[in-house]
Protein backbone atom coordinates (compact mmCIF):
# COMPACT_ATOMS: atom_id res chain seq x y z
CA UNK A 1 0.00 0.00 0.00
CA UNK A 2 2.61 2.12 1.24
CA UNK A 3 4.58 1.58 -2.41
CA UNK A 4 1.08 2.00 -4.52
CA UNK A 5 0.64 5.71 -2.71
CA UNK A 6 4.20 6.99 -3.45
CA UNK A 7 3.91 5.80 -7.11
CA UNK A 8 0.62 7.74 -6.99
CA UNK A 9 2.13 10.97 -5.81
CA UNK A 10 5.02 10.49 -8.26
CA UNK A 11 2.28 10.06 -10.89
CA UNK A 12 0.22 13.34 -9.68
CA UNK A 13 3.58 15.49 -9.41
CA UNK A 14 4.45 14.72 -12.76
CA UNK A 15 0.86 15.55 -14.38
CA UNK A 16 0.86 18.47 -12.51
CA UNK A 17 4.04 19.89 -14.13
CA UNK A 18 3.03 18.77 -17.40
CA UNK A 19 2.39 21.17 -20.30
CA UNK A 20 0.82 19.66 -23.61
CA UNK A 21 2.18 21.15 -26.98
CA UNK A 22 -0.59 23.73 -28.05
CA UNK A 23 -1.10 23.98 -31.75
CA UNK A 24 -2.14 27.44 -32.55
CA UNK A 25 -1.52 30.26 -35.39
CA UNK A 26 -0.20 33.75 -35.54
CA UNK A 27 -1.13 36.28 -37.95
CA UNK A 28 1.38 38.57 -38.93
CA UNK A 29 1.43 42.37 -39.62
CA UNK A 30 0.58 41.52 -43.63
CA UNK A 31 -2.28 39.48 -42.39
CA UNK A 32 -0.65 36.33 -42.92
CA UNK A 33 -1.37 33.04 -40.76
CA UNK A 34 1.28 31.40 -39.10
CA UNK A 35 0.91 27.79 -37.84
CA UNK A 36 3.11 27.38 -34.77
CA UNK A 37 3.26 24.41 -31.67
CA UNK A 38 3.93 26.14 -28.57
CA UNK A 39 5.61 24.07 -25.53
CA UNK A 40 5.05 25.77 -22.54
CA UNK A 41 7.59 25.52 -19.49
CA UNK A 42 6.63 24.94 -15.81
CA UNK A 43 8.91 27.30 -14.85
CA UNK A 44 8.54 30.94 -13.60
CA UNK A 45 10.24 33.31 -15.76
CA UNK A 46 11.64 30.46 -18.02
CA UNK A 47 14.29 31.37 -21.08
CA UNK A 48 12.27 30.95 -24.80
CA UNK A 49 13.82 29.24 -28.12
CA UNK A 50 12.02 29.76 -31.17
CA UNK A 51 13.37 26.49 -34.20
CA UNK A 52 13.72 28.30 -37.06
CA UNK A 53 13.14 25.37 -40.05
CA UNK A 54 15.13 24.98 -42.86
CA UNK A 55 14.23 25.29 -46.81
CA UNK A 56 11.51 22.71 -46.36
CA UNK A 57 9.52 26.20 -43.86
CA UNK A 58 8.07 23.06 -42.07
CA UNK A 59 8.12 23.12 -37.99
CA UNK A 60 7.65 19.19 -37.73
CA UNK A 61 11.20 19.02 -38.87
CA UNK A 62 12.29 19.81 -35.75
CA UNK A 63 10.69 16.11 -34.62
CA UNK A 64 11.43 15.56 -30.91
CA UNK A 65 13.51 18.75 -30.09
CA UNK A 66 10.98 20.29 -28.93
CA UNK A 67 9.74 18.37 -26.12
CA UNK A 68 13.84 17.69 -25.02
CA UNK A 69 13.98 21.64 -25.14
CA UNK A 70 10.72 22.00 -22.94
CA UNK A 71 11.53 18.93 -19.72
CA UNK A 72 14.85 21.12 -20.25
CA UNK A 73 13.03 24.07 -18.59
CA UNK A 74 12.25 26.28 -21.90
CA UNK A 75 9.62 27.57 -23.51
CA UNK A 76 9.56 26.54 -26.91
CA UNK A 77 7.61 27.37 -30.05
CA UNK A 78 8.18 25.63 -32.94
CA UNK A 79 7.50 27.82 -36.40
CA UNK A 80 6.21 27.33 -40.01
CA UNK A 81 7.06 29.73 -42.72
CA UNK A 82 4.85 31.20 -44.99
CA UNK A 83 6.18 29.48 -48.43
CA UNK A 84 5.36 26.04 -46.19
CA UNK A 85 2.24 25.32 -49.20
CA UNK A 86 4.69 26.56 -51.82
CA UNK A 87 7.63 24.38 -51.06
CA UNK A 88 5.51 21.84 -50.04
CA UNK A 89 5.03 21.05 -53.96
CA UNK A 90 8.19 20.99 -54.74
CA UNK A 91 9.12 17.03 -56.50
CA UNK A 92 13.36 17.28 -55.40
CA UNK A 93 15.28 19.53 -53.06
CA UNK A 94 17.03 21.24 -55.56
CA UNK A 95 13.40 22.69 -57.05
CA UNK A 96 12.34 23.59 -53.22
CA UNK A 97 15.33 25.76 -53.20
CA UNK A 98 14.72 27.49 -56.19
CA UNK A 99 11.10 28.10 -55.62
CA UNK A 100 12.07 29.72 -52.26
CA UNK A 101 15.15 31.35 -53.55
CA UNK A 102 12.55 32.97 -56.12
CA UNK A 103 10.61 34.25 -53.29
CA UNK A 104 10.61 37.81 -50.68
CA UNK A 105 13.90 36.15 -48.39
CA UNK A 106 13.00 39.06 -46.12
CA UNK A 107 9.40 38.46 -45.58
CA UNK A 108 9.94 35.66 -43.27
CA UNK A 109 12.49 37.99 -40.81
CA UNK A 110 10.51 40.99 -40.94
CA UNK A 111 6.63 39.35 -40.46
CA UNK A 112 6.73 36.10 -39.53
CA UNK A 113 9.34 35.84 -37.05
CA UNK A 114 8.48 39.07 -35.43
CA UNK A 115 4.80 37.64 -34.86
CA UNK A 116 6.23 34.76 -33.30
CA UNK A 117 8.50 36.71 -31.27
CA UNK A 118 5.70 38.97 -30.33
CA UNK A 119 3.32 35.95 -29.59
CA UNK A 120 5.75 34.87 -26.98
CA UNK A 121 7.18 37.51 -25.12
CA UNK A 122 3.44 37.77 -23.82
CA UNK A 123 3.07 34.45 -22.07
CA UNK A 124 3.39 35.17 -18.18
CA UNK A 125 5.84 32.15 -17.75
CA UNK A 126 8.13 33.27 -20.57
CA UNK A 127 10.84 35.90 -19.72
CA UNK A 128 11.29 38.39 -22.72
CA UNK A 129 14.58 39.42 -22.06
CA UNK A 130 15.95 35.56 -22.44
CA UNK A 131 14.22 35.04 -25.90
CA UNK A 132 17.03 32.49 -28.48
CA UNK A 133 16.28 31.75 -31.44
CA UNK A 134 18.09 28.38 -32.86
CA UNK A 135 17.55 28.18 -37.28
CA UNK A 136 18.61 25.12 -39.59
CA UNK A 137 19.99 26.05 -42.77
CA UNK A 138 17.44 28.79 -44.25
CA UNK A 139 16.46 29.26 -40.99
CA UNK A 140 19.71 30.13 -39.65
CA UNK A 141 20.17 32.94 -42.09
CA UNK A 142 16.56 33.88 -40.77
CA UNK A 143 18.01 33.75 -37.21
CA UNK A 144 20.89 35.66 -37.71
CA UNK A 145 18.84 38.22 -39.26
CA UNK A 146 16.58 38.13 -36.48
CA UNK A 147 18.95 38.25 -33.87
CA UNK A 148 20.58 41.54 -34.89
CA UNK A 149 16.92 42.89 -35.72
CA UNK A 150 14.87 42.35 -32.84
CA UNK A 151 18.26 42.03 -30.53
CA UNK A 152 17.35 38.31 -28.82
CA UNK A 153 19.93 36.99 -26.04
CA UNK A 154 21.12 34.25 -27.82
CA UNK A 155 21.62 32.79 -31.30
CA UNK A 156 22.43 29.08 -32.43
CA UNK A 157 23.17 28.79 -36.02
CA UNK A 158 22.91 24.92 -37.88
CA UNK A 159 24.27 24.66 -41.21
CA UNK A 160 25.14 28.37 -41.96
CA UNK A 161 27.50 28.95 -44.86
CA UNK A 162 28.20 31.55 -47.12
CA UNK A 163 29.33 35.24 -47.60
CA UNK A 164 25.58 36.75 -47.26
CA UNK A 165 23.38 34.89 -44.87
CA UNK A 166 20.35 37.04 -46.94
CA UNK A 167 21.05 38.88 -50.15
CA UNK A 168 22.60 42.31 -49.24
CA UNK A 169 24.57 42.11 -46.00
CA UNK A 170 27.38 40.20 -45.03
CA UNK A 171 27.44 37.26 -41.96
CA UNK A 172 30.59 38.91 -40.98
CA UNK A 173 28.65 42.11 -40.95
CA UNK A 174 25.34 40.48 -38.89
CA UNK A 175 27.99 38.83 -36.21
CA UNK A 176 29.74 41.90 -35.53
CA UNK A 177 26.36 43.57 -35.17
CA UNK A 178 25.18 41.31 -32.79
CA UNK A 179 27.88 42.30 -30.28
CA UNK A 180 29.02 40.03 -27.73
CA UNK A 181 25.86 38.04 -26.82
CA UNK A 182 26.50 34.38 -27.46
CA UNK A 183 25.95 32.38 -30.60
CA UNK A 184 26.91 28.83 -31.31
CA UNK A 185 27.37 27.74 -34.65
CA UNK A 186 26.68 24.48 -35.46
CA UNK A 187 27.57 22.53 -38.72
CA UNK A 188 28.98 18.45 -39.71
CA UNK A 189 32.62 18.39 -41.71
CA UNK A 190 30.02 17.72 -44.76
CA UNK A 191 26.86 19.46 -44.17
CA UNK A 192 23.60 18.48 -45.74
CA UNK A 193 23.69 18.43 -49.81
CA UNK A 194 27.32 17.14 -49.24
CA UNK A 195 28.53 21.17 -48.62
CA UNK A 196 31.89 21.06 -47.30
CA UNK A 197 32.06 24.46 -47.17
CA UNK A 198 29.68 25.10 -44.53
CA UNK A 199 32.83 23.35 -41.76
CA UNK A 200 35.54 25.95 -43.17
CA UNK A 201 32.76 28.93 -43.16
CA UNK A 202 31.92 28.19 -39.46
CA UNK A 203 35.63 28.21 -38.01
CA UNK A 204 35.82 31.89 -40.16
CA UNK A 205 32.64 32.70 -38.62
CA UNK A 206 34.12 32.11 -35.39
CA UNK A 207 36.79 34.39 -35.36
CA UNK A 208 33.97 36.92 -36.57
CA UNK A 209 32.03 37.09 -33.74
CA UNK A 210 32.20 38.42 -30.47
CA UNK A 211 30.03 36.02 -28.90
CA UNK A 212 30.80 33.03 -30.36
Amino acid sequence: MKRLLMILLAVTVSLASYHPADAESVTTADNNSIDITYYPSAAEKAPAVILIPDTRCDKSAFRKLPSQLQKSGFAVVAMDMRYKGLIAGARSREEAIRTLQSQDLYAPVTYDLKSVIDYVSQKKEVDPARIALLGTSFGSRMAIHGGVQYKTAALVLVSLSGDEALPGKAVRQLLEEYGSRPILLMTSEKDWGNNYKAAQDNKIYSSWGKGT
